[in-house]
C-alpha cells in the first residue's frame, strides 16, 4: 500500500512510518506547512492518515476535496481533539474512521485491517530468530525451543517493536512512543525495561548502541 501520512509531530510520524514500512508499505509523510491537498491530487494513494489538528488546511473543505477525487480510498483521522462533534462532522463528510491520540501502533494496524485483510504482505506469521528462538507475529509471542516465553505487557510490546525493526537501531524516543505512547519517558525507565527483557532471554539479541539506542540482531548476524 501507498499511504499518505499528514502528521506535524515528527517523532510520532517517524514511529508510524517505521511501523508501516516494516510491514512492507510505502509511507509519504507531510506536515502542516505544505498544501497537502495539491499533493493528494497529484499522487496515487491507497489510504490517508490525517491529523486534523496539524493545520487550518485540514478541515471540512479539504476532506470534501479528498472524498470528491478519491471516494473509495479510506481516510483515517488522527486526533488529540476528543470533541465528538468535530469527529462526527468529519465522519459525515466521508472519513472512514478515527483514532484518538495517544494510541498504540498495534491499534492502527487493526484499524487498517478492517478495510483490507490482505494489506499486510507477511507470508508467514512465524519468524526464525535462531536455532532455538521463533517469534509468532499473529500472537506477538516469543518461543524458545517451541515453548512460549512469558513476558509482561510492556516487555511484550517492546519485543514486538523490535520484531518490526529487526537489525535496525531504535532510539529511546521510538521505544518510549511504542511502549508508553509518550516520548517524555525517562531514560532510566527505558533502560530498566530493556534490561528486564535481556535477563529473560537466553540469547544476546539486544545490542546497546551507545548514545543512540538499541538494536535487535538475530543470531545469524
Amino acid at each position: 500500500m501507498k499511504i499518505l501520512l499528514l502528521e506535524n509531530t515528527y517523532s510520532f510520524a517517524n514511529s508510524i512510518s517505521n511501523f508501516l514500512t516494516a510491514l512492507g508499505h510505502e509511507v509519504i509523510h507531510l506536515d502542516g506547512r505544505v498544501n497537502f491537498v495539491d499533493i493528494v491530487r497529484s499522487g496515487t494513494f491507497d489510504l490517508f492518515l490525517l491529523d486534523i489538528n496539524t493545520s487550518t488546511q485540514v478541515g471540512a473543505d479539504s476532506i470534501k476535496d479528498i472524498v470528491k477525487f478519491f471516494p473509495t480510498i479510506p481516510i483515517i483521522l488522527l486526533s488529540a481533539n476528543h470533541d465528538m462533534e468535530i469527529i462526527e462532522t468529519a465522519l459525515d463528510l466521508g472519513c472512514s474512521d478515527y483514532l484518538k491520540k495517544p494510541f498504540e501502533l498495534k491499534e492502527l494496524e487493526l484499524r487498517l485491517r478492517r478495510f483490507n485483510t490482505n494489506i499486510f504482505p507477511i507470508k508467514s506469521s512465524l519468524i526464525t530468530l535462531s536455532p532455538n528462538y521463533t517469534y509468532d507475529t499473529n500472537s506477538c509471542s516469543l518461543f524458545y525451543q517451541g515453548k512460549i516465553q512469558i513476558f509482561t505487557k510492556k516487555e511484550t510490546i517492546l519485543i514486538a517493536s523490535f520484531m518490526l525493526n529487526r537489525n535496525k537501531i531504535m532510539s529511546e524516543e521510538q521505544i518510549a512512543l511504542s511502549v508508553w505512547n509518550d516520548t517524555r519517558i525517562e531514560s532510566t525507565a527505558i533502560r530498566s525495561l530493556v534490561t528486564r527483557c535481556r535477563q529473560k532471554l537466553k540469547e544476546d539479541f539486544i545490542q546497546n548502541i551507545r548514545g543512540i539506542g538499541y538494536r535487535w540482531v538475530d543470531s545469524d548476524h
